[in-house]
C-alpha cells in the first residue's frame, strides 16, 4: 500500500473536526402548554379553564416526550464493541478500501486499525481517546501523538471526544456532557412528523444545529445531520443494518458524508464502515503502545499533507 493511501485514510481523523463544539447556551426547548390566564379571565375558584387548545397541546407534548424518551433510550448498555471492519475513504478523486478491525470502550476510546489488503498485515491505525488523537503509519514506523488542543486544526475546529463517540454509537449528543442524562432531555425540540417513517430531534448550541432522524416504530436513529457556523461544515451521518447487541439494536452499517468550506480549501470526504461480526469482547489493550523503532513526526507535516491530497 503506498503512503498517499495510508495518509488518505487519515484524512477521517481530520475530517471529522467540524462535528462538535462545547457551548453554553441555556435550554432551547420552551414550554408551549402553559398558558397564561391574562386576558382570557378566571372562574370563579381562580383555576383557568382548560380548553380543547390546552388539551391538544397536553397530548402534543406528552407524545413528544415518549418519543425523545424511545430514542434516548435505544444507546446500548454494552461498554465495548469490537468488530471487523470494510472500509471505504472517498475523497476527490480518490477512493480507497481496506479491511480491518473497530475497537470501542465507551467514555474511553475508539480506534480504527487498517490492514493491508490481500496480506492481512496490519497498515495503520487511528486512535481517539478523551485526551489525545493518534494516528499510526505502521508501513513507514511514524506516529503521530497530540493533545487535540495542540493541534490547530483540530483545535478551531471544535473535534471533541464525546461528540464523535456519539457518532459512533449512535446516540443521542449534548455539547459539554459524556452522556445524555435524563435531566438533558429537555435540551431538545422533538418534531414528529405523522405519517411519515421518520420523525426529528434538535439541538442547537451556538454554531451547531444537530438534526437526529428516528423512525417512529422503534426510535432508532436512522440519520443525523451537522451543520456548523453559516453552513461551513456540513456532516451526515446514516446508519443502516441495525444488529441485535445484547437487548438493544446496534448500526453495522455507517456513512459520514462530511462537507467544508472552513479549510483553506474547500473539501468533500466520505466513509462508510461496515461492520462484520459485532462482540462485546472486553479482553484488548484500551492504549496503543510503539517500540522505540517508530519515529514521531510533526503534527504541521502531516495535516498539511492531509489538506493537499
Amino acid at each position: 500500500m503506498k503512503r498517499k493511501s495510508i495518509i488518505a485514510i487519515c484524512i477521517f481523523a481530520a475530517a471529522v473536526a467540524g462535528l462538535s463544539s462545547c457551548g453554553s447556551k441555556k435550554n432551547m426547548v420552551k414550554d408551549n402548554v402553559g398558558l397564561s390566564a391574562q386576558g382570557r379571565g378566571e372562574q370563579s375558584n381562580g383555576k383557568v379553564p382548560v380548553t380543547e387548545k390546552d388539551m391538544l397541546a397536553s397530548t402534543k407534548e406528552l407524545q413528544q416526550q415518549q418519543f425523545l424518551k424511545k430514542v434516548a433510550d435505544n444507546a446500548v448498555y454494552n461498554d465495548n464493541i469490537t468488530s471487523r471492519i470494510d472500509f471505504n475513504l472517498e475523497t476527490g478523486h480518490k477512493n480507497v478500501s481496506v479491511g480491518g478491525r473497530l475497537y470501542m470502550r465507551r467514555d474511553d476510546v475508539i480506534r480504527i486499525q487498517f490492514t493491508v489488503p490481500l496480506l492481512g498485515m496490519e497498515a495503520g491505525r487511528i486512535e481517539f481517546t478523551k485526551d489525545y488523537v493518534m494516528i499510526v503509519d505502521r508501513i513507514h514506523a511514524e506516529y503521530i501523538k497530540e493533545d487535540y488542543n495542540r493541534v490547530d486544526f483540530l483545535r478551531n475546529n471544535g473535534l471533541n471526544f464525546n461528540a464523535l463517540q456519539a457518532l459512533f454509537w449512535n446516540t443521542l449528543f449534548v455539547p459539554g456532557s459524556e452522556r445524555v442524562t435524563p435531566s438533558l432531555l429537555k435540551e431538545f425540540a422533538v418534531k414528529l412528523v405523522p405519517g411519515n417513517a421518520l420523525s426529528q430531534v434538535q439541538l442547537k448550541r451556538d454554531k451547531m444545529n444537530y438534526v437526529w432522524q428516528a423512525d417512529n416504530a422503534q426510535g432508532l436513529i436512522r440519520q443525523v445531520d451537522v451543520t456548523y457556523g453559516n453552513g461551513q461544515t456540513h456532516v451526515t451521518g446514516l446508519y443502516g443494518s441495525f444488529k441485535p447487541l445484547g437487548v438493544k439494536q446496534f448500526p453495522c452499517d455507517f456513512t459520514l458524508d462530511i462537507a467544508t468550506s472552513a479549510t483553506q480549501k474547500a473539501r468533500k470526504v466520505k466513509v462508510n464502515i461496515k461492520m462484520n461480526g459485532l462482540n462485546t469482547d472486553s479482553n484488548w489493550e484500551s492504549r496503543t503502545t510503539l517500540s522505540k523503532k517508530y519515529k514521531q513526526v510533526s503534527v504541521e507535516d502531516v495535516m498539511n499533507k492531509l489538506m493537499n491530497l
